[in-house]
């Protein structure tokens, strides 16, 4: 039987350059979903990135209920930065589990970043062909394995991109190579899968778009300060090309699907090319707290004499290490702190202020005291200049106490920095405050970044209103999907 409802996801993917090349006739099955559905841009809550993203649209709820916003999480018991499933995060529930609870069969493939827990009565493949997996791929039943191995017997970038050297034209394009050939490795099982099952719900996500926009973005635009016209010679248009082969794949899913199918198409964040001052943070929000003269903590004198001592060829693939030694390090000075940076998306820093009651050696009492302290906060990362174009790198501060609801937001960090990327096309090299000097910003292996912004488009039936937030797909699919009873 066929499909009842099919959401397509597209990890990464951007709305501007989908709609753009729509509008260029270049991706016809983009167009023909996009022309019979309801399609809405919608934004990322305020300084967030992928995992928000993604976590909200499958809940149904904002980073204050269900506290995911990044892969690492800070501990207030021991000031440590553990990975988000060492972490005990509060319990969730997916709309494909409620539905699996009513009766429903679904099959859920590569959703981003959501827990691996089994369906009775469907299927899950968890980092299968993800995005960046930092944990073994999950089958639910077992089975799945074999089946997918049939398919490919392993991940063609498994490894991920920083993990060896890609320097030069033909090192980037195999790897570009093996991001394309994964589309249609994933199309041709999702396309198999849907004819021969008989599910309710079926959701197949991509994220080859997350990986060329991270690492390829730059090859999209002249103007760019790190386009390599020798490189761009042999990978034209990057973007462009992963968008035609997804396309090409979602012809196959809709067709397989059948002509009945409700189709879904829920993709983003978007991708832009970075502009951070993450790998500066820790020594900005330092000199902040603790003042200009003050001694270089032991965590930032590790990384200075890391790149002083490691060739930039060999830092992808010792990145992981260097950031756990270097957190190591950082732990046992934040029990003295008022403050400190904490890991998060590139779009945005994040800060965790030292919070008696809730910290285990907090510093800052609740209240008046805190309240000044964000004042300061705001005050001190804003008066940090980008040299290129003599404005503040701070677009805003986003301080979660008063603009995040939720039970769950103090697992969240305080403060939320997110870059002024406006007006630049290059990252910052330093930047510059009149109060607290310069701070030189490493370059990072990354050249594209998330936007704030996705798009969901489907059946104009399922919407009571417009969708304007991640948080907003998980109801109109349940409502497509309960429009006929399960099948089983």
């Amino acid at each position: 039987m066929p499909t009842k409802t099919l959401v397509l996801g597209f990890d990464g993917a951007d709305s501007a350059f989908v709609n753009a090349m729509i509008a260029d006739g270049e991706l016809p099955n983009f167009r023909r979903l996009k022309d019979r559905s309801a399609a809405f841009e919608i934004e990322n809550d305020p300084a967030q990135g992928n995992v928000q993203f993604w976590t909200s649209a499958a809940t149904g709820a904002g980073p204050g209920h269900h506290a995911r916003y990044f892969y690492l999480n800070f501990n207030p018991e021991n000031y440590d930065i553990v990975l988000d499933y060492e972490f005990d995060l509060p319990a969730i529930t997916a709309f494909w589990r409620k539905l699996d609870d009513e009766g429903y069969r679904a099959a859920v493939v590569d959703w981003y970043g959501m827990p691996s827990d089994p369906l009775k009565n469907g299927v899950v493949m968890h980092r299968w062909f993800a995005q960046d997996p930092y944990t073994p791929s999950v089958f639910h039943p077992p089975e799945m394995a074999e089946i997918v191995a049939k398919y490919a017997p392993s991940d063609p970038i498994a490894e991920g991109f920083g993990s060896q050297p890609r320097d030069g034209a033909d090192a980037m394009k195999e790897f570009y190579d093996r991001i394309l050939g994964r589309i249609d490795i994933k199309a041709s099982f999702f396309a198999d899968h849907i004819r021969d099952g008989d599910f309710d719900l079926y959701i197949a996500c991509f994220s080859e778009a997350h990986n060329v926009g991270h690492y390829y973005i730059q090859l999209e635009d002249e103007q760019n300060a790190l386009y390599d016209p020798d490189i761009a010679r042999a990978i034209p248009h990057p973007l462009k090309q992963c968008y035609r082969r997804l396309d090409n794949a979602i012809g196959d899913l809709i067709d397989a699907a059948g002509p009945d199918a409700s189709v879904f198409v829920l993709g983003g964040p978007g991708m832009e090319p970075l502009v951070s001052a993450n790998t500066a943070f820790d020594e900005i929000v330092r000199r902040i707290d603790m003042g200009v003269g003050a001694p270089l903590s032991s965590s930032e004198s590790a990384k200075r004499t890391y790149h002083s001592l490691i060739p930039k060829g060999l830092r992808g693939r010792l990145a992981p290490l260097a950031r756990l030694f270097r957190r190591r390090l950082a732990k046992s000075e934040y029990h003295q702190r008022r403050f400190f940076a904490v890991p998060h998306n590139d779009n945005a820093g994040a800060i965790r202020i030292n919070l008696k009651g809730r910290e285990k050696f907090g510093t800052i009492s609740p209240g008046a005291e805190y309240d000044a302290l964000v004042a300061e906060i705001r005050d001190g990362v804003s008066s940090f200049l980008n040299p290129a174009t003599g404005r503040s790198i701070v677009k805003r501060v986003v301080d979660v106490s008063r603009e995040i609801e939720g039970p769950n937001r103090d697992i969240l960090p305080d403060l939320f920095v997110e870059w002024d990327r406006a007006g630049t096309r290059s990252d910052f090299g330093k930047v510059v405050s009149e109060k607290f000097g310069e701070v030189m910003v490493s370059p990072k292996t990354r050249t594209g970044d998330h936007t704030p912004f996705g798009f969901f488009w489907g059946p104009a039936v399922h919407f009571t209103e417009p969708a304007k937030k991640p948080e907003d797909v998980a109801g109109a699919v349940m409502a497509s999907v309960h429009t006929s009873p399960p099948a089983l």
